[in-house]
């Protein structure tokens, strides 16, 4: 990383929902992309790439949060060429997460500090974790965590708040895996919206955020900050016009007067053709049906991809 006292900016590349499985497993949901492949793509897009200061990766590091997938997430992000940092997604089940993606050079620091910026990386599942009786939160029971939008809860709403008093940097960036006060209505919750309202009306050095989830690559505002969404490298859309994406990532650069500047890269290849979707699929992006439901029409038609 660049010494603190230089005043060039600081620049990362952000990779999110990489889905990793391990050999021979089924995708969640059966519509995907070969994610191995996806980020082999990506890796061989970015280039040489050593002069970033960071690789981030926001969350969904494995497709159903096994110790497995978590190997090869690591193993793959082993070969970054800069230092990467990661926070969990709701697919990435709390204790396999944080037992099997460390590695040299690959770490979940919740605060990276680069010239005149703090970077926090938040838990946007933390509120949804529930109490043990011997004082651990641990994820709640079954599938639940999976089908969650974002919720902060009271505990990592006040850490980020002590974050960003405590910091000396002049600026602050959230990396986390759920986009606030998302324009997309199956992924938004009001809830949530509300949580990072208050928190940004309160901490003014928070100049924007960084997130994935909702494969739907964009860009948009919550309280005149940007957030910038990155794509998948399971599956990507986009809604105007309706169509599949292929793999991709942000690249970043955080300049020492505050501003941010965000390129979206996606890797076309005939391997991920940008085809039209159809209705059934734009009706659960705007919350219209459930993935079930999807599910139910997709299996009706003989289809998995509408």
């Amino acid at each position: 990383m660049k010494d603190s006292g230089m005043a060039d900016p600081v620049r990362i590349a952000q990779l999110s929902d990489t889905h990793f499985l391990e050999e021979g497993a089924s995708p969640e949901g059966g519509h995907s992309y070969d994610t191995d492949a996806a980020f082999e793509a990506v890796l061989g897009h970015l280039g040489d790439h050593s002069n970033l200061d960071m690789v981030v990766v926001t969350g969904d590091v494995a497709d159903h949060g096994r110790a497995e997938q978590y190997r090869k997430a690591s193993s793959a992000f082993s070969r970054m060429q800069a230092p990467v940092n990661i926070c969990p997604g709701n697919h990435d089940f709390d204790s396999a997460f944080h037992a099997g993606v460390g590695r040299p050079g690959v770490a979940t620091s919740r605060v990276v500090e680069i010239g005149n910026w703090a970077f926090l990386f938040v838990d946007s599942n933390a509120g949804v974790m529930q109490p043990t009786a011997s004082g651990l939160h641990v994820d709640p029971p079954g599938m639940e965590r999976l089908h969650t939008n974002g919720l902060l809860g009271s505990r990592e709403s006040a850490w980020i708040a002590q974050m960003c008093e405590a910091t000396t940097a002049d600026h602050v960036f959230v990396w986390l895996h759920h986009p606030p006060d998302v324009p997309v209505p199956a992924t938004y919750s009001e809830h949530y919206a509300n949580e990072w309202h208050a928190l940004l009306d309160d901490h003014a050095n928070i100049r924007g955020l960084g997130a994935g989830h909702t494969h739907i690559p964009e860009q948009y505002e919550i309280r005149e900050r940007p957030v910038f969404v990155a794509p998948s490298l399971k599956n990507n859309f986009s809604l105007e016009p309706q169509t599949w994406l292929p793999p991709g990532y942000r690249t970043y650069e955080f300049s020492p007067d505050g501003s941010i500047q965000s390129s979206l890269h996606l890797v076309d290849d005939e391997r991920w053709p940008r085809k039209p979707f159809g209705r059934a699929l734009k009706s659960l992006f705007m919350g219209e049906i459930t993935f079930a439901q999807l599910e139910e029409i997709a299996a009706r038609r003989g289809v998995r991809n509408d």
